[in-house]
């Protein structure tokens, strides 16, 4: 009896010891991408926004499809996952985006569940904080439309936060992207 509970003990240790590498080498590749995108992401900005108006209505469709899964995860391994699916992390850009990810979240949530999606402050300075990106492209959120969808109104002002959307409002939370776990949303583009 003592053999099997020091063989059983010593798998939950080898178990635990890999987990905790895989998600430290899950962290390297996110923080490098992090300090890539940083590097760009205080580029003047003054000509983005500075588009044709062509007199065309609004757009109202959302070329986007969204996949939900119902595993709990890290940030990190949710974007791994989404990568590994052929997809990326659901980024929320605009009102557009905003109501067809509502629509589409509605039958995948149950009480309190939350979606990561890919905004995040990951690597901003410390007087920046309040500060988010889409990791899947490296643009700053609101970058053109000004949408921002958060729960309380603002984003925090905290380190190393990542971003998930809260039941079918589809309002954003966040959480610290190495500790907290939430279920994950991922996007591809969609045939039109």
């Amino acid at each position: 009896m003592s053999f099997e509970k020091t063989l059983f003990a010593s798998f939950l240790v080898g178990f635990f010891v890999l987990s905790l590498a895989a998600e430290t080498s899950l962290s390297k590749t996110a923080i490098t991408k992090v300090a890539k995108a940083n590097l760009t992401r205080h580029a003047d900005r003054s000509e983005v926004n500075n588009f044709p108006v062509n007199a065309l209505p609004p757009l109202t469709y959302s070329p986007k499809k969204y996949t939900f899964y119902s595993t709990s995860v890290s940030f990190y391994q949710a974007w791994h996952l989404c990568r590994s699916k052929g997809k990326r992390l659901a980024a929320i850009e605009n009102y557009q985006d905003h109501e067809a990810y509502k629509k589409a979240v509605a039958p995948h949530v149950g009480f309190f569940t939350s979606h990561w999606i890919a905004a995040t402050n990951l690597g901003a300075p410390s007087n920046e904080y309040d500060k988010f990106y889409w990791i899947t492209n490296d643009r700053p959120v609101g970058y053109i439309s000004g949408f921002e969808g958060w729960f309380t109104g603002v984003p925090p002002n905290d380190p190393n936060q990542c971003v998930a959307t809260y039941l079918a409002s589809a309002l954003w939370i966040y959480g610290t992207c190495a500790t907290s776990t939430s279920y994950y949303a991922c996007e591809e583009s969609q045939d039109v």
